[in-house]
């Protein structure tokens, strides 16, 4: 379908958003924005109404946006400018609206992603003084959208959030449903408050919107908050450059997601934080947005009964409670050594986990803050609800996760962990395989600062396991406190890692061997000549082997190889290669299985530097059947069943 051009469009203003384009090209045609939406494609319609959809202002897709473009003659580059699509790599909240397109609006305001009821500052709306701002007014920025915007740099005032009139946010819906413009059926000026006016006494228009222009707020006084102005500046100046410049931060994005938890941290522990904000007028402000927050906590605890913390999550909405909280969130991560910060950190952490433990996490979990930040929230506790994804290296290391086997080798387990399970009771203690899987976990976890469950892909385990064995072995190591001995031990592995010249890329192996299978005749050869294999050789099934050889080439566990998930995804009965992958797994064999197992262990290793050279996977059976067998006893003349 072809989309005609309007018969008059705009040139978008420097930093405008799309609400306030549609707000200022629908004043100047004389049109409703739901019309000129329709026009643009950008409406959705419904039995009573047609709506303008909030998620417009992330982003315009591909058809949408050609259409869009069409119509108002802009290119896709100047429509693309007009969304939060240009912060997505700055500002990592809005990952929360991009992962999940259908999140509702509370639900992104909760994770500090993005509002719909912009602030504003009234001197912008008013114009540079040009024709084309005296006419229509000056941009709604785009930045005005984001939660951590509260202050303009420009005319040094604090940015309003609600209309000087009828004393309520701009974007507001009576059914809870938010439009991208309110009362978009309705023609105003694109300055002009939008809410419907809430009683009769009120100068409304006809229509019955407020209508007040908004351009024309008086100025706060300047003197509660005079003495904090400078700090307040500086502050969204240095916001700004994360935004907009070229600021590179060391920890990559994180730093908003520290922000936004250190600002969780100072409302759910309130008031253990006041003295991080500057000014007492600033506490008293913020404590009335805070206080109400922390008595129903405090009520729910006292009832038994979960506790509704409206409001907690999402970012205040008086500018001046907002003014308050940014300064002192950003007061706490500082530039203050990590001794200091865990110091700072501490208290407020114990108070939030004390009072709500499990929306503490869920709000931990929910961010990928700096390794700095997580290292000062470290706790002792490795329980499910232990948060143990915020515990992180304090050093960087020298291996890389492809460096860290599956499966920690026996030898490393014997040298490092001797004598660990000496510490628990004997009916408490793990499996040594589950105690093996977990060291490579936490060795993976020490080299990219990631929880076990999202380290478990790199290994190439899946995220279910690593999460039900860091829960098996929290209700064995918390009760007799050994997680610290635990960390000591694998931190030794990994300083042996550091310093070792020959580190093997095991993740490579996995890519090369993905799709490897033991030829049957390979088989065949190693299963010959071993008297008492006479049915495991006729049998000739090469699947064990192929388990076998990946698990000993790959460092992993056969019973998690390709060949293996295969068939349990094509739900074949696996039982008997199960049974025999075990056994010949297992560290106390003899005689016949012995020698089967070495054949396999050196055709193994011949796999593994195949793949370390990147050349054909062919292996010299004669040389592992010659070699393999040197030094193994010939079993004795008993069956083999």
């Amino acid at each position: 379908m072809t989309f005609r051009p309007l018969a008059r469009s705009l040139t978008p203003l420097q930093e405008e958003s799309l609400p306030g384009f549609l707000l200022r090209l629908s004043s100047r045609l004389e049109i409703p924005p739901s019309r000129l939406a329709v026009r643009c494609s950008l409406a959705e319609h419904s039995v009573h109404n047609t709506r303008i959809p909030t998620r417009l202002l992330q982003e315009l897709l591909g058809p949408t946006a050609q259409r869009f473009a069409q119509a108002t003659r802009l290119d896709l580059a100047e429509v693309n400018a007009l969304t939060l699509r240009r912060f997505k790599s700055r500002y990592p909240p809005l990952r929360t609206a991009y992962r999940t397109p259908h999140r509702t609006t509370t639900m992104l305001s909760a994770h500090w992603a993005m509002e719909f009821s912009p602030r504003y500052c009234p001197p912008c709306l008013g114009g540079n003084g040009s024709a084309i701002q005296q006419a229509g007014g000056g941009p709604w920025k785009l930045q005005w959208y984001l939660p951590v915007t509260f202050i303009c740099p420009q005319h040094h005032r604090l940015l309003e959030s609600v209309c000087p009139s009828c004393r309520r946010q701009l974007n507001t819906s009576s059914s809870g449903r938010f439009n991208l413009i309110t009362s978009p059926g309705t023609q105003m000026h694109s300055l002009q408050c939008r809410n419907r006016a809430q009683d009769a006494t009120s100068k409304a228009r006809e229509d019955g919107r407020c209508g007040a222009r908004l351009e024309h707020a008086s100025e706060p006084p300047t003197g509660p908050i005079a003495s904090d102005l400078g700090q307040l500046l500086a502050l969204q100046q240095r916001i700004d450059q994360r935004l907009f410049g070229d600021h590179q931060d060391p920890d990559g994005t994180s730093y908003f997601d520290d922000m936004v938890l250190a600002a969780h941290l100072i409302t759910l522990s309130w008031p253990a934080a006041a003295d991080l904000i500057p000014s007492g007028y600033l506490q008293t402000r913020f404590d009335e947005h805070a206080a109400p927050i922390a008595e129903l906590i405090q009520a729910g605890q006292a009832t038994g009964l979960p506790s509704r913390r409206t409001g907690a999550r999402a970012a205040p909405e008086d500018t001046t409670q907002r003014a308050a909280l940014l300064p002192a969130a950003d007061t706490l991560l500082g530039d203050q050594d990590q001794t200091s910060l865990r110091q700072e950190v501490r208290p407020l952490v114990q108070t939030v986990r004390s009072r709500a433990p499990m929306y503490y996490g869920q709000i931990a979990r929910s961010l990928d803050i700096s390794p700095r930040f997580a290292q000062a929230l470290a706790t002792k506790s490795y329980s499910t609800h232990g948060h143990r994804s915020l515990r992180t290296p304090s050093r960087k290391h020298r291996y890389s996760v492809e460096e860290v086997p599956a499966y920690l080798p026996k030898l490393w387990f014997d040298t490092y962990f001797d004598g660990f399970l000496d510490h628990m009771p004997k009916d408490q203690q793990p499996r040594e395989r589950a105690l093996r899987r977990a060291i490579s976990l936490q060795l993976a976890k020490l080299a990219t600062g990631l929880a076990w469950h999202r380290c478990a892909e790199a290994l190439g385990l899946t995220p279910k396991m690593a999460g039900k064995l860091l829960s098996s072995l929290a209700k064995r190591f918390e009760p007799v406190k050994l997680w610290p001995e635990f960390d000591r031990r694998v931190d030794q592995i990994a300083d042996h890692l550091d310093v070792s010249d020959e580190l093997i890329n095991y993740a490579s192996r996995r890519r090369g061997l993905a799709e490897w299978r033991m030829p049957s005749g390979e088989w065949h050869l190693l299963t010959s000549g071993i008297p008492r294999l006479r049915r495991l050789h006729e049998q000739g099934d090469p699947d064990i082997g192929t388990a076998l050889a990946w698990a000993g080439a790959t460092q992993g566990e056969p019973l998690h190889s390709p060949v293996i998930r295969k068939a349990e995804l094509e739900i074949r009965d696996i039982t008997f290669l199960s049974k025999e992958v075990s056994v010949l797994q297992r560290d106390d064999m003899r005689g016949a299985r012995l020698r089967l197992r070495r054949r396999l262990d050196a055709y193994a290793a011949q796999l593994a530097r195949a793949c370390d050279h990147e050349t054909d996977l062919k292996i010299n059976i004669d040389d592992i059947l010659s070699a393999a067998d040197l030094n193994v006893k010939t079993p004795s003349p008993r069956a083999e069943r």
